[in-house]
């Protein structure tokens, strides 16, 4: 899909799919993809945390997330872009803590908060649980 329509790889579908599948080299070509449609920044940095950090490359996830939290000084990001990063280094708490101002901010990424895997980890605690309820996507 890629070779076809480079720009397909917009919302990094394509690469999270890799991810999830633990091709990890070809879900960061298909990062590099976008960075060169897109340009590097905030996105690509967070893209990148999430991908090192699900590879067990957890010193380049850190690095791409102080990017994130060092840009965060000068100019708000929004949460969706720190949620992935948070994600990539298994920072739980951070994590949680942007799905909730994604909340308030009412952001998109809350409508696959009940089939995104990537949210596995966090399906136990009770705050994800809460979240669930109030997005009306409890059982």
């Amino acid at each position: 899909m890629l070779r076809k329509d480079p720009k397909f790889n917009h919302a990094g579908i394509i690469t999270f799919a890799y991810v999830e599948k633990a091709m990890f080299a070809e879900a960061l070509e298909a990062a590099e993809t976008g960075r060169r449609f897109y340009g590097e920044g905030p996105w690509y940095w967070s893209l990148l945390a999430y991908i090192y950090g699900r590879a067990g490359q957890s010193d380049r996830a850190r690095r791409e997330l102080e990017k994130l939290e060092k840009l965060s000084r000068h100019e708000q990001l929004d949460p969706v872009t720190l949620l992935w990063a948070h994600l990539g280094v298994g920072d739980k708490e951070e994590a949680l803590a942007d799905l909730e101002k994604a909340y308030s901010e009412h952001f998109g990424v809350l409508t696959t908060l009940k089939v995104e895997p990537a949210f596995d980890p966090l399906r136990s605690d009770p705050r994800f649980q809460d979240l669930l309820r109030r997005v009306g996507l409890a059982q």
